[in-house]
């Protein structure tokens, strides 16, 4: 009997296997993995460049200034650019908490928030999917999520959430589209945890 629930497991593994290798997940995730490295790679060159060359205090300055922005403010962007297609990168706001007292605190909140916010995204999709009009502007400019939601499922809400794709707009697809909002709600939290991932780069950049 253990014998054959072990052949089962392997038979159910190689199945999903093959579908991701045959359906692009693979290729997919690897490709927004190498984004990743990409970007951590130009930003170093970039900030390496600039205070080699320029600004001999690039870092101190922008946390500096980062510093001096009013919190009510920064939380108000941040919370509006998570819910409306993540219109600033995260990293930016991983950067102002990077020199706060309690940094780990500010993570943990920017993530709870960032969360909530995906799931307000979702609602509002759900809601949009009554107006034709912008239901048509969601699927044209977003279209391919469609296809790679009904794909892959929770899989594509995971990488939105940890790689560098538009998070909120998955969310908002996938409430246009009425998948189940438990699944994202438990799919989603892995979206905290980018934060601290991410903080182990730029913490140490900054």
């Amino acid at each position: 009997m253990r014998e054959r629930q072990r052949l089962s497991n392997w038979q159910r593994f190689n199945l999903y296997h093959r579908f991701f290798r045959s359906s692009g997940f693979y290729r997919f995730f690897l490709r927004n993995f190498l984004r990743v490295v990409i970007i951590a790679g130009a930003i170093i060159g970039a900030i390496f460049l600039l205070e080699h060359f320029i600004f001999h205090d690039f870092r101190d300055d922008i946390v500096s200034w980062l510093h001096e922005l009013p919190h009510l403010g920064v939380w108000v962007v941040y919370s509006l650019s998570e819910t409306f297609l993540g219109l600033i990168p995260p990293d930016f706001f991983i950067v102002w908490a990077s020199k706060f007292g309690h940094p780990y605190l500010y993570l943990a909140l920017l993530g709870i928030v960032s969360y909530i916010a995906g799931i307000l995204s979702y609602l509002i999709g759900h809601y949009f999917g009554r107006k034709k009009r912008v239901e048509n502007w969601l699927i044209n400019k977003y279209g391919g999520f469609v296809k790679k939601l009904k794909q892959w499922g929770g899989l594509l809400i995971i990488v939105a959430a940890l790689l560098p794709l538009p998070y909120s707009a998955v969310c908002m697809i996938s409430g246009l589209v009425k998948y189940p909002l438990p699944k994202l709600v438990i799919y989603g939290i892995s979206r905290i945890l980018r934060f601290f991932l991410y903080a182990l780069f730029l913490f140490k950049i900054f």
